[in-house]
């Protein structure tokens, strides 16, 4: 009889996801940055705010578009669809930053309530190799911020900033927290 746990095996495409933990804390470590920064500056740096986040909506929209072909995940076709919609988002905030603050509420939102039901989803039909728990945190965390970000089409930019530069810093520790599970895992 084998005394070993089955839980600890991972798959050949799951060891090889884990070994890639600095590159998530990387991500972690800059969305935390993003996000201070945000909150430090709310009103003053309506344009940086902006170009800031339609930066940060290429990032994850890459990020999200490659690991949808990168991992082996049973729908990786809505995952690539909400890196491309958030890339897209992503331009058209970094081209017309004045013009696009409550465009860019409503944008971020979405993408956020799209991507935090998906992670939900994800975590509830255990696709992946990671920790449930914290893909199912993560999602709601994403989908409340969406939420409350789509509640209010027309707010400050005060209002704005807060909200995603919480958003930000809350998704950075998540992420450096993913980052150290996937550590731990390639060990």
């Amino acid at each position: 009889m084998d005394t070993s746990s089955s839980s600890t095996r991972l798959s050949p495409s799951g060891i090889a996801m884990a070994r890639e933990w600095p590159s998530v804390m990387l991500i972690a470590l800059l969305t935390l940055a993003l996000g201070v920064v945000v909150l430090a500056w709310p009103s003053q740096t309506l344009v940086v705010v902006s170009v800031l986040l339609g930066i940060q909506l290429l990032l994850f929209g890459l990020f999200r578009l490659i690991g949808a072909f990168a991992t082996e995940i049973e729908h990786p076709v809505l995952l690539a669809l909400v890196g491309i919609l958030m890339m897209i988002a992503g331009v058209i905030v970094v081209r017309n930053p004045f013009e696009t603050v409550a465009v860019l509420a409503v944008i971020l939102g979405v993408a956020w309530i799209v991507g935090g039901a998906i992670d939900i989803v994800a975590s509830i039909a255990g696709s992946g190799e990671g920790s449930r728990v914290w893909t199912a945190i993560g999602g709601l965390l994403t989908l409340a911020a969406g939420i409350i970000v789509v509640a209010w089409p027309a707010p400050t930019v005060t209002v704005i900033a807060w909200i995603a530069g919480l958003y930000l810093v809350i998704f950075g520790l998540f992420l450096a927290a993913s980052a150290w599970s996937l550590r731990s895992v390639a060990k």
